[in-house]
């Protein structure tokens, strides 16, 4: 009988919410309309990779992203998205939020968003001109974190922004459940400028300083391959991380640079538990493009003539050399005795706009990672994407 009365409880309170939700729809329709916009992200890929002196060459394809989201606004001042992956044959989440959005104060939201941790990982994969990001960002972990973001792109005119979070890494698959918090808190912040910036001629200048403070998690990544073996790093005794990390970036018409340095330690007594990782990276279009820049980000490129108006697209020439330090502790390790104190790769790559919404990728990848036996990786990877 209890539960009979809490249905029919829960019915008419049900009822009563969408009378007035209709109520303040009539009397707001003519103020403010909803928004709902669908949009969806595939990338497939194949990946051919090898080993100098190995005889178990790898050859792979795979799905790496396939998103569908939602997003709009349901009043004039809140937006809400929600986006998940189905890549591995399972819902994951990605940004699921609600947001405030104001011009002078900035915006606040609940929910998971990307972590502001820096240029190449806050630059969306649907506009990242390689493959996978420079191993630098492996140093976060996951890209996305759930709890509450704060932005302001608008500080100093819009020559300033700053960005941070309150966050936690339950299992994205799971809805980022965490009982009892056990995965623990990350504090992030972050900070950019653009001391430089002409729209006219495409032309900005970026620089930016992050920070992280992190529960303590086994170091795990590949060396920007996405199905080759991983590296596994312990730190023994350790309960926390702290990373500090540098920014830069650049665009002047057809030509962009970019580079980040990014420390993580590990707070362990009489340890020196310290990873380190850097890259450098430029890009060039032959066609005459450029990558836009907004909001301390780089997005979509857009070819000056695509396929859908008689022409060949967009064409994007690439390079990029990153390095992945483990300081003399870390390797002395027992658990890390067979890992590399230092792993540099090589990337070289061609992206093909055919349109703004759809591209082929191919990267070429040499890796050296001490590895005496089997020799240096190298690997050969194509990207087909299209986004709408």
């Amino acid at each position: 009988m209890g539960k009979t009365k809490l249905f029919i409880l829960s019915f008419v309170l049900l009822f009563a919410g969408m009378q007035l939700v209709q109520a303040q729809e009539i009397k707001t329709k003519d103020v403010f309309k909803k928004s709902v916009k669908v949009n969806g992200r595939v990338q497939y890929d194949l990946e051919f990779l090898s080993r100098e002196n190995a005889s178990d060459n790898f050859v792979g394809n795979e799905f790496r992203r396939v998103h569908l989201s939602v997003a709009g606004k349901i009043a004039p001042n809140l937006k809400y998205k929600v986006e998940v992956n189905f890549a591995n044959g399972s819902i994951g989440f990605r940004d699921v939020y609600m947001q405030y959005t104001t011009k002078k104060i900035g915006n606040f939201a609940l929910g998971s968003m990307a972590e502001p941790t820096g240029l190449d990982m806050m630059t969306s994969s649907k506009y990242s001109p390689f493959f996978e990001r420079a191993m630098l960002t492996s140093l976060q972990d996951f890209r996305w974190g759930t709890g509450f973001h704060y932005d302001n792109f608008n500080l100093l005119k819009g020559k300033m922004t700053f960005q941070m979070a309150l966050t936690n890494k339950g299992v994205n698959g799971e809805g980022f459940i965490d009982k009892n918090l056990d995965d623990g808190v990350n504090y992030i912040a972050r900070v950019t400028s653009a001391p430089f910036q002409n729209k006219d001629k495409h032309q900005v200048v970026h620089i930016g300083l992050n920070f992280a403070s992190r529960p303590y998690k086994e170091l795990k990544f590949r060396a920007e391959n996405h199905m080759g073996s991983k590296y596994h790093y312990v730190f023994d005794g350790a309960d926390r991380r702290t990373e500090i990390g540098a920014e830069f970036g650049s665009t002047f018409g057809a030509l962009s640079v970019q580079g980040e340095y990014k420390q993580q330690s590990y707070n362990v007594e009489n340890l020196d538990y310290t990873m380190s990782s850097y890259y450098a990276m430029v890009s060039f279009f032959i066609t005459g493009e450029n990558r836009p820049y907004k909001n301390a980000a780089f997005g979509r490129v857009k070819p000056i003539k695509d396929i859908n108006n008689g022409g060949f697209g967009a064409f994007e020439l690439l390079a990029r050399y990153s390095s992945m330090n483990a300081s003399g502790d870390v390797v002395t390790n027992a658990n890390n005795l067979a890992l590399p104190s230092q792993i540099s790769n090589v990337s070289l790559g061609m992206n093909w706009y055919l349109t703004s919404y759809v591209r082929v990728m191919y990267n070429f990848l040499y890796t050296d990672d001490n590895n005496i036996s089997d020799g240096k990786l190298t690997g050969h990877l194509v990207r087909f994407q299209l986004d709408f």
